[in-house]
């Protein structure tokens, strides 16, 4: 594969690696472009549940108003059967709008059974709307709603409505789906339940109970609107202008209506005096205030929806222009590199071309300055230098042997050995074999020079080396003994530091039990002061009880006394008996009374036994109170003795804390002076180490490079001993 790829022309191959190059990004923007696809294809079907739901949303409020016509007729009220109709008729043309959209969507969202199950429920519902009891009338047609309501949230479910990722349509879809749906229905049966007790002027608790169960399901959906709208307005602020106002309105207007209820039908239940036409009129109001907060946002979620879908397409169609320029790009700048890479290949073709049939003067045209241009320009310098240097056979023969001959005389100089010269000819090489001798010459010079010096350095090197091995040596001695000393220095600062902290420490909580003792003199002298007044406190209540069991003395002769004269009383009712007995017809009437004064002397003797017995009761208890009391204030006495000792004490302790407290910040202070010094001390020694180190460092660096310098001279002195220089009179001086 590769081999064929290889044999492939220059645009081939860049068609190919444009078309690898391209294919990654085909595939993302076919991915870019599928899920943007399905999102839109999501989004319209959320907007046909939308449409669902917005068909079923006349019923909802058409049903509530046939209910209440129905359970008025069921009340005796003959004058809304036109109403009923008219209602009825509405209906029947709601249904057929739904019909028309079940057709259309019903299937493809599988909402066409339940659709039907409810219209069977409304023609079930309808001929017996108004010959049932009006207790089942009412459960019939709330059923109805449930079912209705029902429908809507599967609408929502199917088509994914109810489901949305972004938040505000997820709150929208809530609040269209089961928020406004279900306190439109509590509503109206709090408003139908309201009518006939308002109209009978009374609540039995079971009414009562149903009205509450409304009431705080209406509060608890109120609730749940003011979050939905709060989390819908953070997540998109221009909603707020469409929804805010109208959301105000519906959660007041059914708060109004609910607190009305509670107040005028449940805490008036026995005596209800709300009309009920005002009754009426109060929820009706708060019923269309919510149903203008579901048509505004099922406005608003079409447009989010539509708004949605425009944005996804405005970015499908932008990523597929943008992808589509960048191929095009590519494939435009692939077209231009070729173009220039074929022009100047086919230019120097025909240059080799033409030198092949000997047009030696064939040059390359030069297009361009990258890599091919400048290998072009480069073939027509050498082409250039190849013609100049083209000469005849002979006078390269007579060159080449020349070039020999000068060769073998200085081929030994290659070695070492300097004591050869070339012969000076006046042919070609004679100036190169004077050049050459000239340089020799020189060369010997430069050696000997670089020899005797090179043994100057060696002597000179060794003697450092030896020099800065001592030096080294005693640098390393002195840095130790110094870093010990550093070392020692640092403990001592250490723990002159810990002291000091403890010191600190030692003063914290010496001026803390110095509060403490303060603060235990103050409480008890508290303590003290509380007992005197529990003791006073005790003492004038122990007056009041003997007070109390006195006047109980008192009470038991007024008892007494009282006694005594039902006695009296009895006696004189058994007299007055006698005599009416002893006086016959005539008195009776008079022994009546004697019988009734009776009755009422015995009733008093009883009475006044069990007060004499309280009495007793009421003088035992005082009797003990009191004995109490005095055992109280015997303690409470004790007691403040105690706590005087106590304070007493408390004030030595706080004395002696005042003397420790002074004792240990002066200990404090002198430890912090000596910490400081140590600290400087410390600070210097660590100076003195550190330029040690750096001492004994650079000395070992000396070393080195003496060791360094010593070894180079060795080796350049046995590098100059290869080389062999002529005799002379004057020998080299060695130092």
């Amino acid at each position: 594969m590769f081999e064929k790829l290889n044999n492939l022309k220059i645009r081939q191959k860049l068609i190919v690696v444009a078309s690898i190059l391209a294919l990654p990004i085909l595939v993302l923007l076919y991915l870019f472009a599928d899920s943007r696809d399905r999102q839109i294809a999501r989004s319209n079907e959320e907007l046909q549940g939308l449409e669902y739901v917005a068909a079923l949303r006349p019923i909802l409020e058409r049903i509530p108003q046939h209910r209440d016509t129905a359970i008025g007729i069921l009340n005796g009220d003959e004058s809304l059967r036109e109403s009923l109709e008219t209602t009825r008729k509405k209906l029947e043309a709601d249904i057929a709008a739904v019909d028309a959209v079940d057709d259309r969507i019903g299937k493809q969202l599988s909402l066409s059974g339940n659709w039907q199950a409810v219209k069977a429920s409304w023609r079930q519902l309808q001929p017996q709307a108004t010959s049932v009891a009006a207790k089942d009338s009412f459960a019939r047609h709330t059923a109805l709603v449930s079912q209705l309501i029902d429908l809507m949230r599967s609408a929502g479910e199917q088509s994914k409505l109810a489901t949305d990722q972004s938040l505000d349509a997820f709150y929208l879809a809530d609040t269209l789906l089961n928020q406004t749906s279900w306190m439109t229905e509590n509503l109206g049966q709090l408003r139908g339940l309201g009518l006939g007790l308002a109209a009978r002027g009374r609540t039995n608790p079971e009414e009562a109970g149903q009205m509450l169960y409304n009431i705080r399901f209406v509060e608890s959906i109120n609730t749940a609107v003011q979050r939905n709208m709060a989390t819908i307005f953070k997540a998109n602020p221009s909603l707020q202008s469409s929804l805010s106002e109208v959301a105000k309105n519906a959660v007041n207007g059914a708060d109004k209506f609910s607190r009305t209820a509670t107040r005028e039908l449940i805490v008036k239940a026995d005596y209800v005096d709300i009309g009920s036409r005002a009754y009426a009129d109060l929820g009706t109001v708060a019923i269309e205030d919510y149903f203008i907060l579901y048509d505004a946002s099922l406005a608003s979620m079409k447009s989010v929806l539509g708004h949605r879908i425009g944005d996804l397409r405005d970015e499908k169609y932008a990523q597929l222009g943008i992808s589509f320029l960048v191929l095009l790009l590519a494939g435009f700048t692939v077209f231009w590199v070729n173009l220039g890479i074929n022009r100047q290949i086919q230019s120097m073709l025909k240059m080799f071309q033409s030198i092949n049939v000997g047009d030696y003067e064939a040059r390359a045209d030069v297009y361009f300055k990258d890599e091919l241009g400048q290998m072009a320009g480069s073939m027509n310098a050498m082409l250039d230098k190849t013609m100049v240097l083209i000469q005849s056979q002979d006078e390269r023969d007579r060159i080449q042997g020349s070039i020999m001959k000068l060769l073998e005389e200085v081929s030994g100089v290659a070695e070492g050995d300097l004591r050869k010269e070339a012969e000076v000819t006046s042919d070609i090489t004679g100036a190169i074999a004077d050049s050459f001798n000239y340089m020799i010459g020189e060369l010997r010079g430069l050696i000997s020079s670089v020899q005797n010096t090179t043994m100057q350095v060696d002597r000179s090197a060794r003697q450092m080396q030896s020099n800065a091995e001592s030096l080294t040596e005693g640098s390393m001695q002195q840095a130790a003994q110094i870093v010990e000393a550093s070392f020692t220095i640092e403990q001592i600062n250490e723990s002159i530091r810990y002291v000091a902290a403890t010191a600190g420490t030692a003063a914290d909580v010496a001026e803390n039990a110095l509060a403490n003792a303060r603060s235990g003199s103050h409480s008890v002298q508290k303590t003290i002061d509380g007992m005197d007044a529990i003791r006073v406190q005790v003492q004038e209540t122990a007056k009041r009880v003997k007070r109390l069991g006195e006047s109980s003395q008192e009470i038991g002769e007024i008892v007494q006394l009282i006694s005594d004269i039902a006695d009296r009383t009895s006696i004189l009712a058994l007299n007055a008996s006698i005599q009416a007995a002893s006086a016959g017809e005539a008195g009776k009437g008079f022994a009546v009374v004697a019988e009734e004064v009776e009755r009422l002397a015995v009733r008093a003797t009883v009475s006044t036994k069990r007060i004499t017995t309280l009495i007793r009761s009421v003088q035992s208890d005082t009797n003990e109170a009191i004995s109490a009391m005095e055992n109280t204030t015997r303690e409470v006495v004790g007691g403040s003795l105690l706590a005087n000792d106590a304070g007493a004490k408390l004030g030595q302790i706080e004395s002696v804390s005042n003397e420790i407290s002074h004792l240990v910040k002066e200990i404090l202070e002198a430890t912090r002076k000596q910490a400081v010094s140590s600290e400087s001390v410390t600070r210097k020694v660590i100076g003195v180490t550190e330029f040690t180190s750096r001492t004994a460092t650079g000395a070992k660096q000396v070393e080195t490079s003496v060791r360094q310098l010593a070894s180079l001279a060795r080796n350049l002195n046995e590098s100059m001993s290869r080389f062999k220089l002529p005799e002379s009179k004057e020998q080299p001086v060695v130092a």
